[in-house]
């Protein structure tokens, strides 16, 4: 039994009655419709569009193909609630539209794999989209944040158990995983407005909306053999020669793993690729040095290895490496990163949504040392609300005042 079929299993063991749904303004307290023909589609959508905004989840099994396998779509809206089963055979075409559609608003948490099938069946990204997941790291929430504990925060409301990893290929769905399922988008209506009011008293939402359009962006979706081979985990462990063999080689394994239908990872495991970079292989026979390679790869694939680590040798074009931080640097890095932190806690900013330490590390050797393009945190959102003050206070211009009133931090310029 897998890890899916477990968490399935288990889901079930108390398949008891259900906790009724609470009276909270936008939150549908009865049974989701089961959307199973086309007919019914086209029906939902002309409610949605009415509407003007909807929530949408959805439910797929990843582990088992290039493409997840979209198993439920889950909406809800001013007027409806609703189960969209799109293994029932009918064009999902029409939906994949509507997200596209700039003038009705989509409201999803944690919705980048939701919204994947846009840019996969249509070319074009999903658009007008808001993500509570981003947004309550607006609103001094973590991020990220699970929607159960966001659900919580916002509406008191628990969701109890988890049902993510269930069996949804399953026909019929079990009444648990049908509640689940309309519980994951019932409640987002209500949070999507209770973060709106905290987000404009905060001065948030502009900021909010601007990185919710850049999550929908179409060069986050699909693959990219000039950046993917760097989410290879081990990549930053190798030299840029190596790294520029493992980028030919990410290229292989993605075009192999997609005409055998297989997530790129279970075609052939991200340890074994970083072996092979190290390794460089020259033949199909040099391959027997790299232990972890499964032989029926070997076999079936051998000398396409060899000529796709061929490819980056010589002359290649080698990724570029970025400058190593010295050791004094390293420490005022830290440092600033501790300003960050209290920049951002006294903004009700999510340090983690505003800039990693590796981003600041860059941040900082742009201002202080002129290396570098403009760093994220001198572009956007980022630089309005704490990128130039943190310019400011680096270069010597500006002094911080931090206090404790309300309970919460307080930072800012010093008066």
């Amino acid at each position: 039994m897998n890890h899916r079929s477990r968490s399935h299993h288990a889901a079930h063991l108390d398949d008891g009655p259900q906790d009724e749904v609470p009276q909270i303004a936008l939150v549908h307290r009865g049974q989701a419709a089961l959307v199973t023909t086309g007919e019914q589609l086209a029906r939902l959508l002309e409610t949605l569009r009415a509407d003007g905004s909807f929530a949408y989840d959805s439910e797929f099994i990843s582990e088992q193909s290039y493409h997840p396998k979209l198993c439920l779509a889950q909406v809800a809206s001013r007027s409806a609630l609703a189960l969209i089963d799109p293994l029932a055979g009918f064009d999902m075409t029409p939906f994949w539209e509507l997200l596209a559609d700039r003038s009705v608003m989509k409201i999803v948490h944690a919705g980048e794999s939701d919204i994947e099938p846009v840019v996969r069946h249509l070319a074009r990204p999903a658009a007008n989209v808001f993500d509570t997941q981003i947004g309550a790291g607006f609103i001094g929430l973590p991020y990220p944040v699970s929607l159960k504990k966001l659900v919580l925060e916002l509406t008191g409301v628990n969701l109890g158990r988890d049902l993510g990893f269930s069996n949804w290929r399953q026909r019929p769905l079990s009444p648990v995983q049908l509640r689940y399922a309309a519980d994951d988008v019932r409640y987002l209506p209500a949070v999507h407005r209770g973060m709106l009011a905290k987000l404009e008293a905060l001065g948030h939402a502009c900021r909010a909306d601007e990185e919710c359009a850049a999550a929908c962006e179409i060069g986050r979706f699909g693959f990219n053999p000039a950046t993917h081979y760097l989410r290879v985990r081990g990549a930053n462990l190798l030299s840029p020669p190596l790294q520029a063999v493992l980028k030919e080689l990410t290229a292989w394994r993605d075009g192999a793993a997609r005409r055998d239908d297989k997530p790129p990872r279970a075609f052939l495991k991200d340890e074994v690729m970083v072996e092979l970079a190290r390794e460089r292989p020259g033949s199909v026979a040099a391959l027997a040095k790299v232990r972890s390679l499964p032989s029926a790869i070997a076999q079936a694939c051998g000398a396409d290895i060899v000529a796709a680590a061929a490819r980056a040798l010589p002359g290649a074009e080698l990724p570029a490496a970025e400058p190593e931080i010295g050791a004094a640097d390293k420490f005022r890095t830290d440092a600033l990163f501790a300003v960050l932190q209290c920049l951002c806690a006294g903004s009700k900013l999510d340090q983690g949504l505003v800039a990693s330490r590796r981003e600041l590390e860059r941040f900082y050797q742009h201002v202080a040392h002129g290396a570098g393009d403009a760093p994220a945190l001198l572009q956007g959102w980022r630089r309005e609300a704490v990128g130039d003050l943190l310019r400011s206070f680096l270069e010597g211009n500006s002094s911080l005042a931090m206090a404790w009133e309300g309970g919460m931090l307080r930072a800012g310029v010093a008066v």
